[in-house]
């Protein structure tokens, strides 16, 4: 038995199974962006870089949940290596607690570098 996939939006049958995982992933992405899990001040934080990207922030062990600015380190979403050092993170820059589908909006998932200066106190 032969299965006939689509590969775009106008063909006819079932939607390939990469292409409903590509699916189910955006739409979640965009139903965490729009309704984000606050943040408690513990646990990695999605922090707002530039206009849509999002990273994920590590905040230092010792971190009082309350902080502002709150003292952070930007890992990667994946491999939770160290992408910056310590960095001074206004809570108003912060988006909501780390999930899963953020890491479609990273610099590290695009494969684009972080800038060195980058600023988060405002």
């Amino acid at each position: 038995m032969m299965a006939h996939f689509r590969r775009c939006g106008h063909g006819s049958g079932p939607m390939h199974p990469g292409g409903q995982k590509a699916v189910a992933e955006f739409a979640a992405m965009l139903a965490a962006r729009q309704r984000p899990v606050p943040w408690s001040g513990r646990g990695d934080a999605a922090v707002r870089i530039g206009e849509r990207g999002l990273e994920r922030g590590r905040p230092l062990p010792g971190q009082q949940p309350d902080a502002d600015p709150v003292a952070l380190v930007l890992i990667h979403p994946d491999t939770e290596t160290t992408l910056t050092g310590t960095l001074r993170c206004a809570r108003a820059r912060v988006h909501g607690a780390w999930t899963g589908p953020y890491r479609l909006l990273t610099h590290a998932l695009a494969g684009r570098e972080l800038r060195v200066d980058i600023d988060l106190s405002t």
